[in-house]
């Protein structure tokens, strides 16, 4: 596989972005997210709004 300089250049960004992020952050960005896709399962289960 071979990348682009323009792909090196994003994946290194993305790295030092991640990087950047504390643990912590990204455990509550999992709850909020596990919490919208259980409630959105729910709504679509009992005929709720549709997203």
């Amino acid at each position: 596989m071979t990348l682009s300089d323009d792909e090196i250049a994003q994946i290194k960004s993305i790295l030092i972005a991640l990087r950047a992020i504390k643990v912590r952050d990204i455990d509550k960005a999992l709850v909020i997210l596990s919490k919208a896709e259980r409630l959105t399962k729910e709504l679509r289960q009992s005929g709720g709004m549709e997203l």
